[in-house]
């Protein structure tokens, strides 16, 4: 046995040493070549590397020539050049090496996803912006949507909350309606979801967003605001991919409200008594607190309430998909974990996703599938009012007692029995907690009939049930409204909705002629069911919300009903002449239960034709010009604004007297309107694509203009008919922008690429009708103004000692609020001196995404921006002239200090005080580096031993820098006062296997 290992023992080292040597003794071998197009032109700056060794490899110089130094043995070269397919060529025993490289159709061949089918980017005759997978995710992020903020043009979308779950509002190319929404369409896999997506933006594999009238109104009456669609990932044919996604980090408040401490506080307090001449040094201040209060100034008592309503909060995220199949079943399923709490103490927000996507080919040409999602979640939030709370209450209160415990009764004077805010941030006081569930599921068979001719059934079921339960304890903040009781209440709501859609599509290509018909059918059914019920007197509050029946008075109980049905056929032609000359036309017709009979028919038709101009012989030589197409559009869609049974005459529950005796009955609440239809935009579009060397410069540009009328507004009626308002269909809106895309690839070379993404989108809005062709105040429409707007005096600065007498002249005095007499009267007064300050929404937005990659480093940075409106600053708003609130520090006016900023502080004024809603209004511009991102994705050669075939790292800083003459606050929540925004930093790990 020892003969034996001494044997094999010197076989291996003689193995080994051999080898060695041979390695040593291995020669490089120098390969050179040259590298062309089709038409013999040399290329510059193609990359080549050797197969399996990024490491090694040259690129082409001003001939088109490379020279590169390769192992001897079997060597694969890789050409790659922007604009070109990519090749893999096996060297062998040759040392010349020469390629011709073929124009890459492949960007132009791209299939997007349209209504009710697909059809190649180079076909495509609509107004179409695509987001793909790898976009998708690049930034990690809890809501699908969010991936699209700045980086679509014409897309409008803000998060006006940092709350944890609190969902985005979103517009396509601005506002149209005065009393709908404005929110587009959105569909998942082809059936409608909904404006609150919950999808793990890890499971879309696109988003195709469309614009104008030849892309919606397949839609019908539901696509006037434009239609969004997500596509979620389908299993692929292949060997089974297993991805894992996670990412992790703390998350921060943005700038908050810069409130008074208590040496500022106690500063204007002192002058608002001054004003008023009660106050003259610090001799009198125990006319204005009293002795607890005048203590604990003494004693420098501070106290940051904001510290203590808020705490540093997470963000987590996890994710694992599966993903192969064969030819035959293909299989895609994923789990998901998110979880987010909140900077405000109490708030957490929970959600779980189950998806599954399955389709199986039964024969040959006929193929079915089937899709779930499953979401469950939890979302405790903290009492609403609370960031109020604590900028109007005194900051000189002591929130905790010698012992640490809470102090429930924290403050001084008037406020010495408001219960302490801290106490709601424990769950035996406050409790809101909405548990929600969802299933989510499509059906779908596919059948080639015959050459040519496919027959598509979808059918979608949406399933979602909703509860939340509400808690006020004797020991909460809310203890003085509810006379001293506890008071709990629960809402359920239960919604489905379901929709069957068949479709049948010809296609057909002869001769010089390419042939797409589809005709279609859909139903669709959906109802919603709503239950609240509330009580006071809760006999255990440990019960909470679950035990209604135990509390004891002011009950209240309601219920609703609401169902909906709708039954569509549609129509479209596709027809390419030359490939050159493209035309589409389509064709719906909607009858909806909600209008009634007479009126339930709503037709929308639309037509659109491009012409593929680089296809024409006179730019086909043209090399500079890789790719021009003009689009021209013109079509209408409808906003099914019209709600259940608003046509219909409605009845309320009502009080009748009989003698002494009271008595329920049942009266007429608002009068019918048999006549009631849908609203409908007209729009006309027209586009330019067009690329650029090879297009390494690719832009899309889009103007258009929309007509929306029969707008649904309330018409006033007279006394006599019992009723003070009908809806009627009697408004006009027009909007008209640009959309601007372009796409560059500014460096890409063999190690190092940057490539950059703008859009620019320009939009104006404007009323053009209203009920009898008069502006209504009330609701603050103006013909010629845009449909949401700010209308109020305008201040021009603060009143001036030395204007004192023409102050008076308008009833103030130095240090009151100066505002114009815009009709130069003498006089100011609410008919004739207010005006429209200032748009609602931007003029124009825009967005910048800079990636660069060198190796495997990436680094991108994303900048937004949102010009031309105006916010509502609501923490300015409540300016507290009086002193006896807190009130945000600001610079205010007093004899000493004549500044233009605030007024100046008077015991007496506090509501009374004229035009005090003056102060809030700003601009809102701001300029955002939107996030930050910096990765590392390590070698192929390195992570292959590990049965890796991706492994990347990243961290991502988002929200952090924001520029904006705004300082307080974040202007993107657009001046509420309710939740902050927040900052994350983001650390997170893409492992594929």
């Amino acid at each position: 046995m020892k003969n034996i290992l001494n044997f094999n023992v010197r076989y291996l080292c003689f193995v080994f040493v051999m080898l060695v040597v041979q390695c040593a003794f291995a020669q490089d071998r120098t390969i050179t070549g040259t590298v062309t197009d089709n038409k013999q032109e040399p290329l510059i700056g193609v990359n080549v590397v050797v197969k399996g060794n990024t490491s090694v490899g040259a690129i082409t110089d001003l001939d088109g020539k490379y020279s590169l130094s390769v192992p001897e043995g079997k060597t694969t070269l890789i050409f790659s050049y922007i604009g070109y397919v990519t090749q893999e060529v096996s060297v062998g025993l040759r040392n010349t090496v020469d390629v011709v490289l073929v124009d890459d159709a492949q960007a132009l061949d791209e299939v997007v996803v349209v209504g009710y089918g697909v059809v190649k980017k180079r076909d495509l005759v609509g107004s179409i912006a695509s987001v793909k997978s790898q976009d998708i995710t690049a930034v990690p992020t809890s809501n699908v949507l969010e991936s699209m903020q700045g980086k679509i043009a014409g897309l409008d979308m803000t998060r006006s909350s940092g709350q944890p779950g609190s969902s985005f509002n979103f517009t396509i190319r601005g506002n149209r309606s005065l009393t709908a929404s404005n929110a587009p369409l959105i569909l998942v896999d082809g059936i409608a979801y909904g404006t609150d997506i919950d999808i793990n933006p890890n499971d879309v594999e696109s988003i195709e967003v469309l614009k104008d009238a030849s892309t919606t109104a397949i839609y019908g009456s539901r696509g006037a605001n434009g239609v969004i669609l997500v596509t979620t990932k389908k299993g692929k044919e292949g060997k089974t991919k297993v991805d894992f996604n996670a990412y992790w980090g703390p998350s921060f408040s943005t700038n908050l409200p810069k409130v008074n401490n208590t040496e500022q506080y106690v500063a204007m307090r002192r002058e608002a008594m001054r004003a008023v001449g009660q106050w003259t040094s610090p001799a009198d201040d125990g006319v204005i607190w009293d002795a607890v209060a005048l203590e604990r100034i003494k004693n420098n008592v501070n106290t940051d309430w904001y510290d203590l309503i808020m705490d540093d909060a997470t963000t987590q995220n996890y994710q694992v998909s599966i993903n192969g199949g064969t030819d035959a079943t293909k299989v895609s399923l994923s789990l998901d974990y998110f979880n987010e709490t909140g900077i405000l103490i109490g708030d957490d927000f929970d959600r779980f996703n189950g998806r599954i996507n399955v389709s199986q080919r039964i024969m040959k040409g006929m193929e079915a599938g089937a899709s779930a999602l499953f979401t469950t979640s939890t979302r405790s939030a903290a009492p609403s009012n609370v960031f109020h709370a604590a900028q109007t209450k005194e900051p000189y209160g002591v929130p905790f007692n010698e012992d640490g415990s809470l102090n429930k009764y924290p403050f001084t004077g008037s406020g010495a029995t408001d219960i302490n805010m801290l106490f709601n941030q424990d769950k035996n006081n406050y409790v809101d907690e909405t548990k929600s569930n969802r299933f989510f599921g499509t059906l779908f068979l596919n059948w080639e009939i015959i050459k040519g001719l496919q027959f598509r059934t979808n059918f979608g079921y949406d399933s979602q049930n909703s509860r939340n339960g509400h808690f006020e304890g004797v020991n909460s903040t809310f203890v003085g409204s509810n006379k001293g009781l506890a008071k709990v209440s629960k809402n359920e709501t239960h919604s489905t909705a379901w929709t069957w859609e068949n479709t049948l599509t010809y296609t057909k290509d002869f001769d010089i002629h390419s042939l797409t018909a589809m005709v279609g059918h859909s139903m669709s059914k959906s109802s919603f069911e709503d239950t609240y019920a509330e009580g006071k007197g809760l006999s255990f509050e440990q019960s909470l919300f679950h035990n209604l029946d135990g509390t004891s008075q002011d009950y209240a109980l309601s219920s609703t009903l609401t169902e909906s049905s709708m039954l569509s056929y549609f129509a479209r032609l596709n027809y390419k002449l030359l490939d050159k000359y493209l035309l589409t036309a389509t064709l719906r017709a909607d009858g909806s239960s909600v209008l009634a009979k007479g009126n339930r028919w709503g037709y929308f038709p639309s037509v659109a034709v491009a012409w593929r101009m680089k296809d024409e012989h006179f730019l086909s030589s043209v090399d500079e010009i890789s790719d021009l197409k003009l689009r021209l559009s013109y079509g209408l869609s409808g906003n099914s604004a019209v709600s259940p049974y608003q046509t219909t005459g409605g009845l309320s529950k009502t009080i009748y007297e009989f003698g002494t005796i009271p008595a329920y009955g049942y009266r007429p609440y608002n009068m019918a309107n048999l006549e009631l239809q849908w609203e409908k935009t007209r729009v006309l579009n027209f586009g330019v694509d067009f690329g650029l060397f090879n297009n390494r410069i690719y832009a899309t540009i889009d103007a258009y203009k929309t007509w929306t009328s029969d707008l649904l507004l309330p018409m006033i009626l007279p006394g006599h008919t019992g009723f003070t308002e009908v809806i009627s269909n009697v408004g006009k809106t027009e909007t008209r922008g640009i959309d601007l895309s372009i796409n560059t690839v500014n460096f890409d070379t063999k190690d190092f690429k940057w490539t950059s993404d703008l859009t620019f989108s320009a939009n104006k809005e404007e009323i053009t009708a209203l009920n009898t062709n008069q502006n209504d105040v009330g609701s603050g429409w103006f013909i010629g103004s845009p449909t949401k707007v700010f209308y109020d005096y305008e201040k021009i600065g603060i009143w001036q000692t030395s204007e004192a007498t023409e102050a008076a002249k308008y009833g103030q005095e130095p240090g009151d609020i100066k505002v114009s007499d815009q009709n130069k009267d003498g006089a100011i007064d609410a008919n004739n001196d207010r005006k429209v300050l200032g748009q609602q929404t931007p003029k124009w937005t825009a967005g910048l995404n800079n990636r660069f990659e060198y190796k495997g480093w990436e680094l991108s940075f994303f900048l937004y921006a949102r010009v031309g409106h105006l916010i509502q600053n609501e923490a300015a708003a409540n300016f507290n002239p009086s002193g006896w609130n807190n009130s945000i520090a600001c610079d205010y006016w007093t004899p000493e200090n004549p500044t233009n900023a605030y007024p100046r502080p008077n015991f007496n004024k506090n509501e009374s005080m004229l035009y005090k809603s003056t102060l809030a209004y700003c601009k809102g511009n701001f300029l955002k580096i939107k996030d930050i991102t910096f990765g590392y994705s390590f070698p192929k050669q390195m992570i292959s031993k590990l049965n890796m075939s991706k492994l990347r790292i990243y961290t991502t800083l988002k929200n952090f820098f924001t520029f904006s003459a705004v300082d307080d606050y974040d202007p993107e929540r657009g001046g509420s006062n309710s939740y902050p925004m927040t900052k994350q930093v983001v650390f997170g790990i893409n492992v594929s296997f």
